[in-house]
């Protein structure tokens, strides 16, 4: 997967939780291979960032805009062509990880 891949609408689901995520992505305009953009749950949305880095996938996200307040790192999924990636989700620092999946909404 490249950063390229990374951007478009992905809807996420994080285990034990029923809200519903949406990230969407695009082309970070100060670091080149990067991705910024937005994440989006009932009742708030916060900037996110996030990298593609030997097929692992990094996102982080910003409640107050500064600080990282949540985590995403996960692997494509095989055979998904890209569309499809799971791993763990890490609320602050000392939070137990939660598995998390995203799906391709849009390009």
């Amino acid at each position: 997967m490249s950063d390229k891949q990374l951007q478009g609408e992905w809807l996420g689901s994080i285990k034990g939780s029923d809200e519903s995520i949406l990230i969407v992505l695009g082309p970070h305009p100060e670091w080149e291979g990067n991705v910024k953009g937005r994440i989006s749950r009932p009742g708030s949305n916060h900037p996110m960032v996030g990298d593609v880095n030997q097929g692992s996938v990094t996102l982080e996200e910003s409640a107050d805009g500064s600080r990282i307040t949540g985590t995403w790192l996960g692997e494509v999924t095989e055979g998904s062509c890209g569309t499809e990636i799971h791993g763990s989700y890490l609320e602050g620092e000392d939070a137990p990880p939660h598995a998390f999946i995203m799906r391709k909404a849009k390009p």
